[in-house]
């Protein structure tokens, strides 16, 4: 067999999928640009990418035991779209350390071999059941990642999963344009490639007073839609972001109907004392494997899914950035524990409201009303 019809190098591992994406990052990659590059996925889907990482959205809101092959081909496969639902492609930088990174937000990434180079990346998946929640953590869609040496050619166009009696969802304008032909040029410092997807936006955050918020997405989002809530946090001191970081947990937690589970009390009221949570939320990963186990109702207190708006009618600023649409509401609000337990309080404190405002999905407007009410923040 010829071999440049066979991959030079085939990586069959499994990944932990959450929030319905995931991330490739070949070791010049920065959080602080993710959501930049989620803005322009949901811009443009299902993927987005600025040379150093590229960020793919999923159909699925979460597969915890998602197949992925990663291959590694001497020169530009043969196309076989026709056997994959989703298809898409971009540009990846793989450093010398020769490490190809997938992670999904919340879980353990996972690591694969790559030669160091400059890359053409084709991700692809197939097996979707919905958009949105899937009915379980392990719905079955299987994704395969083929790489090989960039050669100048202009990447080809995606290809989105036309979901019978549903279609295929509709992009969501992005708030910062971005320039992949620009950021990605031959030659580019991976400094002057993160910088040129960075947001620009003027923020009132003094990030030389408060350096731990550089990186901390969850800011960007509260910064964006309800800034004077992101200002009210940072001037709070360090004990009342720590208390609001544990009420938006317990109330993640009780919207999501996981706060009465016997298995799930005594993790709240370790959190309360300020004491190491007990098992099994000393590890994230056994706390989603027990949640699994759980099968709870996706709706959590929330009821059935609806719209956070009237047909016709404008979407209030927090709703269009954490309203996903139908969610797992205990699945979505997990995450708000640990970071609630941030060592950094006002790190703490911006994650978990974070958590806790996309486990209210459709119902945000009024857990952040509660918020005010509760640490006496002025409308």
């Amino acid at each position: 067999m010829d071999e440049r019809t066979r991959p030079v190098s085939e990586t069959q591992v499994t990944v932990a999928m959450g929030y319905g994406q995931f991330c490739l990052d070949g070791g010049l990659g920065d959080p602080d640009v993710e959501l930049a590059l989620l803005e322009r996925a949901q811009a443009d889907q299902p993927s987005a990418g600025n040379g150093a990482m590229l960020l793919v959205l999923c159909p699925h809101q979460n597969n915890f035991q998602m197949a992925v092959t990663v291959q590694v081909w001497p020169s530009r496969p043969s196309a076989d779209r026709d056997q994959w639902q989703q298809v898409s492609e971009g540009r990846l930088e793989v450093d010398g350390r020769g490490v190809l990174v997938v992670s999904s937000p919340t879980t353990d990434p996972v690591e694969v071999a790559v030669p160091a180079g400059r890359y053409t990346v084709e991700v692809s998946g197939r097996g979707f059941v919905n958009y949105g929640w899937p009915g379980s953590t392990t719905p079955g869609d299987v994704w395969r990642i083929r790489l090989w040496p960039y050669d100048g050619v202009t990447k080809s166009s995606a290809q989105m999963w036309d979901m019978p009696g549903f279609g295929v969802p509709e992009n969501t304008p992005a708030p910062v344009p971005a320039n992949e032909e620009q950021s990605t040029g031959g030659g580019s410092s991976a400094t002057g490639t993160l910088a040129a997807t960075a947001t620009t936006k003027p923020t009132a955050i003094d990030f030389d007073a408060h350096p731990e918020l550089r990186g901390v997405l969850a800011l960007r989002d509260f910064d964006d839609c309800a800034p004077d809530l992101a200002a009210a946090i940072v001037a709070m001191d360090p004990q009342t972001q720590r208390r609001l970081a544990q009420w938006a947990a317990v109330r993640a937690f009780e919207f999501a109907g996981l706060a009465d589970q016997p298995w799930v009390t005594p993790a709240l009221t370790a959190l309360r004392s300020d004491e190491v949570l007990p098992a099994p939320f000393d590890d994230p990963q056994s706390a989603s494997s027990r949640l699994a186990a759980e099968n709870l109702p996706p709706e959590g207190r929330g009821g059935p899914y609806r719209p956070s708006t009237a047909p016709g009618s404008e979407k209030s600023p927090t709703a269009k950035m954490f309203d996903h649409g139908p969610i797992h509401r205990p699945y979505y609000a997990m995450p708000a524990l640990f970071s609630a337990a941030d060592p950094r309080p006002i790190v703490a404190a911006f994650q978990t409201l974070s958590h806790a405002s996309a486990t209210y999905a459709e119902h945000v407007d009024t857990l952040l009303a509660a918020t005010r009410t509760e640490f006496d923040i002025p409308a």
